[in-house]
């Protein structure tokens, strides 16, 4: 076979031949021996490859952090529960922002859910039909109380409807407003009343509540309810509601802390 030299841009002759495929000029025990080593030279390089691909396939992946929502960091916030029985629980503190009201402190509460409420209150819960258990925040002397609770229906609004059919049954009861506000979905409601007798609440005279439901980042529909004295205004119930809603973070996610 003529063999061209692409150095020197020629064909080849017979003797350059020679350079370029000795092995075509060897006799055939000689070609067999070199194509043995040959093959011996390709298998080994072969295995070498295998090895070292399949030790690259078992390397471990390397590790990711987990901190969104359902995290394992979450997923142990959200494991406490209440009692359930009414028995008196406690919340453990959350951290502070100088978003709070002076007196105030946010609580990481055994339901799973973050809210901020004045200092010093108590907690008890009780077992609900749907969703987390129904806890309630009471003042030292009884006579305020932050109640927080999951709502069943789809809408805030709708669902705040149905409790007024029942809210216009209590002594006294006058309507203060009923509408959809402003929120972080768009699907917030509240409900102020006042009325002169309410079954659990403490003192005599007439009770102003504000009942604002809404829609949190987990999706799940949750309702903040403050109840106080009449005779003291307005601006107490206020502060409570508007707090503990800025606060809110439900259980099993992680939000950020308000104006951290």
């Amino acid at each position: 076979m003529r063999v061209f030299d692409t150095e020197r841009q020629e064909w080849a002759g017979s003797r350059r031949e020679r350079l370029f495929h000795p092995d075509q000029y060897l006799d055939v025990r000689r070609q067999k021996a070199i194509r043995r080593k040959t093959a011996i030279v390709l298998a080994v390089a072969g295995l070498t490859f295998g090895v070292w691909a399949l030790a690259w396939k078992d390397e471990p992946e390397p590790y990711r952090s987990f901190t969104a929502a359902g995290s394992d960091t979450a997923k142990d916030n959200s494991d406490g529960s209440g009692s359930g029985d009414g028995s008196e629980g406690s919340a453990s503190p959350a951290p502070s922002s100088a978003s709070l009201p002076a007196g105030y402190d946010p609580q990481q509460d055994p339901e799973g859910f973050r809210v901020a409420l004045p200092t010093g209150w108590e907690r008890d819960s009780r077992s609900s039909q749907y969703g987390i258990d129904v806890v309630d925040y009471r003042s030292p002397d009884g006579t305020r109380r932050l109640q927080v609770f999951q709502v069943m229906e789809t809408s805030p609004y709708e669902s705040l409807r149905a409790a007024q059919v029942e809210a216009r049954k209590l002594d006294g009861y006058e309507a203060v407003s009923l509408t959809e506000v402003p929120g972080g979905t768009g699907q917030d409601a509240e409900h102020e009343y006042r009325a002169d007798e309410i079954a659990g609440e403490q003192g005599g005279g007439t009770r102003h509540v504000i009942d604002h439901r809404f829609e949190a980042a987990d999706g799940e529909r949750y309702a903040l309810v403050a109840y106080g004295s009449d005779a003291d205004g307005p601006e107490d119930e206020r502060e409570l509601v508007d707090t503990a809603l800025l606060w809110f973070c439900p259980p099993g996610t992680q939000c950020e802390t308000p104006g951290g």
